[in-house]
This record gives structure tokens, C-alpha cells and sequence, in this order.
């Protein structure tokens, strides 16, 4: 069976290899350090089932990066879950507007983070549409 593909952008090295470590046992993953590295990325590899994003703030570059997404005929369809040191309800919101799956505060639960993205990419995936802004967290711990 093929594994289902995510494209981790994040550029705390020890961030980016606990998401790896954690998804890497059910997905294959992908991770890069920005937003720019990403997008060279995706337009070698299109087969993305999910992309996960760190936003640090809500005055963040990051954000043209999901708008893209979101709005792209291309990559509409590819999840999206956002990773932010920031608990700002103007940042949450704005997520949510530009169509992310997940939003996550950091610190979070790697495990929770697996299970959510197994969730995104399976069992919303098997409802036939692919529904956005279905879940939204606002921390875990």
C-alpha cells in the first residue's frame, strides 16, 4: 500500500523532527524549513494529501502560503493544519477564513497531532468530499 504523503514546513529543526518522527511510522513525510522551500516543493510534487504549516503570528508571510493553497485549483484540495507559537484569537480566525483543517497551539501532543491527521486524511477522506474547517483547537495542554 502506498503511504499517504505530508509536507511539514517548520523551521525549528527539533519541531520539524518530532512531527517527522511521529508521522513518518503511517505517512510519508516531507519537511522543509519555509514557506518558499514549500512551493518549489510542491511544484516538483503535487501528491500532497495534507501540508502542515507553521504560522508564528498574525503579521506572518506564512499566510500567502495557505491563501495559495486554499485558493490554488491545484492544491485546493490538499489539507492544511497550522502550527503557531501564538494563541491570538486574530490569527485562529484568520486560519479558519483561509480554509485550514486544524489549528494547533504549541506546545502540543504529537499523538493528538497523529490522530488528527489520520482523521483528516482517512476518515474525512472516505465521506467522498473533503470537508474544510471541520476541526479547530484551540490548545491542548
Amino acid at each position: 500500500m502506498i503511504k499517504k504523503t505530508i509536507l511539514t514546513i517548520e523551521d525549528s529543526n527539533a519541531l520539524s523532527f518530532l512531527m517527522s518522527t511521529v508521522l513518518k511510522k503511517d505517512f510519508a513525510v516531507t519537511s522543509v524549513k519555509s514557506c518558499s522551500d514549500a512551493l518549489y516543493h510542491l511544484q516538483d510534487d503535487l501528491n500532497k494529501d495534507l501540508i502542515i504549516l507553521d504560522i508564528p503570528d498574525a503579521d506572518s508571510d506564512n499566510f500567502e502560503l495557505l491563501e495559495h493553497i486554499s485558493t490554488s485549483a491545484v492544491f485546493s484540495n490538499i489539507r492544511t493544519v497550522v502550527i503557531s507559537n501564538s494563541d491570538d484569537e486574530t490569527l485562529k480566525s484568520k486560519t479558519v477564513e483561509l480554509g485550514a483543517s486544524l489549528f494547533l497551539t504549541k506546545p502540543f501532543d504529537p499523538v493528538f497531532l497523529s490522530d488528527k491527521v489520520r482523521s483528516l486524511i482517512y476518515l474525512d477522506g472516505k465521506e467522498g468530499i473533503r470537508k474544510r474547517r471541520t476541526s479547530f483547537n484551540l490548545n491542548i495542554f
